[in-house]
């Protein structure tokens, strides 16, 4: 059965994870190939092999709705697919921080890391945030 979050980058990644390890791939092999932490891809397999990649795609991508709708998903697609000097940023990159500023400054709204991390991520275009110095 498919569900309205099956389209999402985060669940397909889930997926692909769960048929590589039906497949018998191991779990380092997995967590390598998708960028996974072993502890989740762990988590995966003990569901898959309690219930099958049902189980594995019934698990819930959890919070509460998004106050962004789907214009603005797209605003932030579109900033992040061109330079973070155009929005004010003082070089080109993309930092998480950056897009929660930019966020929060277009739409009024504050966003953890790890939220604006899966918006990007649904966006399919993490590729795009630099990794930022801690």
């Amino acid at each position: 059965m498919r569900t309205g979050t099956d389209d999402l980058p985060s669940v397909a990644r889930r997926m692909l994870a769960g048929r590589m390890l039906t497949e018998g791939a191991t779990i380092s092999a997995v967590a390598d190939a998708l960028h996974l932490s072993a502890f989740t891809v762990r988590r995966y397999k003990s569901i898959v092999d309690d219930g099958g990649l049902n189980a594995l795609r019934c698990i819930s991508i959890g919070g509460r709705t998004s106050l962004l709708d789907n214009s603005a998903r797209e605003w932030i697609a579109q900033a992040l697919r061109g330079s973070a000097k155009d929005h004010g940023f003082p070089s080109e990159a993309w930092t998480n921080g950056r897009l929660r500023e930019l966020i929060g400054a277009r739409f009024g709204v504050h966003y953890s890391r790890v939220y604006v991390w899966q918006i990007v991520t649904d966006l399919g275009l993490a590729h795009r945030l630099s990794k930022s110095a801690r």
